[in-house]
């Protein structure tokens, strides 16, 4: 009975040290989910922008399109309306084998800063989103390039403005490109998605740290493309022209943004949950060759998320410190609450704050889930790669 009793003590005490462990995990990670809410997502709260009422220089709108005329049709008359620059687009035909050449066509002749260029595939030869993004940078009159996608549309006709204003202080200005809001969980899911990753590259921007900007909305000084040689450093990955690009020629002292809801660039989210777990995929297989800095930084906020659910369920079923656990908890969800609260009024999408109750976990399973299937699906990967 002795050594029972002196085994059972063992164990409990073997139990208590593991509790113990757990429980300094568990705050570990609830203090570095705070740093990141406080030092970088909360300086995307409390940001305004400081671009003056100014004229500002003249920019060329570079917009890359592969069987795209349906989007043209109906995007470019909300390109064509900027008011208060003198701008210019170019439009690159990629290979398209629907009629985009008449859309273009039709706006070059009614449109004297309209331009267009075309890629032609053939045996030796795909075409592909940065050969076309090339043709339209080396065709532009002006130095100050602002990027769109042929499916997106600014939401103003000051869009063009605001970004070009901001292009007077900063070489790189990262802006915002919201999905239009439809009904339906994946829409939802696919605009919180959107915030999120927002929130991120904004508020590491203004923290020193941009590391990347979305082609659908962001604009640079040709010369920063010219200076490194375009996209030949990632020429080999298909994806990569806008996230890359930044990941590469940004810094603390040459980035700004731009977040005037005049200037934000709207497009419309995937039907299908297969098509955006596609697209999902594919935009994965860049992170992993952007600088070593950026990744840890990117890197160690999900690692603490899961470790931060799993450590809180652990000790939860343990029966361990119960009334403290969710007293901590419940202080990291506030915090995470109020700064998610203003950065969502900011960018529009104050809908989605009560649903992201749901959506936050949804988003923690799913990203696992897409990098699992490329591990395992390396045929594919290795075509974007």
């Amino acid at each position: 009975m002795k050594d029972i009793a002196t085994y059972l003590k063992f164990v409990d005490f073997q139990l208590n040290g593991l509790n113990a462990i757990l429980l300094m995990v568990f705050l570990v990670t609830v203090v570095i989910l705070a740093i990141y809410q406080i030092i970088v997502f909360g300086r995307l709260v409390f940001y305004k922008n400081t671009s003056k009422e100014v004229t500002p220089d003249p920019v060329s709108v570079i917009i890359a399109a592969r069987d795209d005329a349906h989007m043209l049709r109906a995007h470019l008359p909300d390109i064509m309306r900027q008011k208060g620059i003198t701008y210019e687009v170019i439009v690159v035909d990629d290979c398209s084998l629907d009629d985009t050449v008449d859309v273009l066509r039709d706006y070059s002749s009614r449109f004297p800063n309209f331009r267009t260029s075309k890629l032609v595939e053939s045996r030796e030869f795909e075409g592909g989103k940065k050969f076309a993004v090339t043709m339209g940078i080396k065709a532009a009159k002006y130095p100050n390039l602002v990027f769109i996608d042929a499916d997106c549309y600014p939401d103003s006709d000051l869009w063009l403005k605001k970004m070009g204003q901001r292009l007077m202080y900063k070489k790189i200005v990262l802006a915002y490109g919201p999905y239009k809001k439809e009904k339906g969980l994946l829409n939802m899911l696919i605009r919180f998605d959107t915030y999120k990753i927002a929130t991120q590259y904004l508020s590491l921007a203004l923290w020193g740290v941009p590391y990347m900007g979305v082609g659908r909305n962001m604009a640079y000084h040709s010369y920063l493309y010219f200076d490194a040689k375009g996209f030949t450093s990632h020429l080999n990955v298909v994806s990569g022209d806008d996230d890359l690009f930044i990941n590469e020629v940004a810094n603390s002292k040459n980035t700004g943004i731009e977040l005037d809801p005049e200037s934000f660039v709207y497009s419309v989210a995937k039907k299908k949950f297969s098509k955006w777990e596609f697209q999902k995929r594919r935009h994965l297989t860049t992170a992993p060759k952007y600088k070593l800095s950026h990744k840890l930084i990117l890197g160690l906020l999900p690692l603490a998320q899961y470790v931060f659910y799993s450590v809180f369920i652990a000790l939860m079923i343990r029966d361990y410190h119960i009334p403290e656990l969710l007293m901590i908890a419940g202080l990291k969800f506030l915090l995470q609450a109020v700064v998610q609260f203003f950065n969502m009024r900011k960018l529009k999408v104050l809908d989605l704050f009560i649903w992201s109750i749901f959506l936050e976990p949804i988003l923690l399973l799913f990203y696992p889930w897409v990098t699992f299937l490329n591990i395992v699906n390396e045929d594919q990967r290795k075509r974007w790669i």
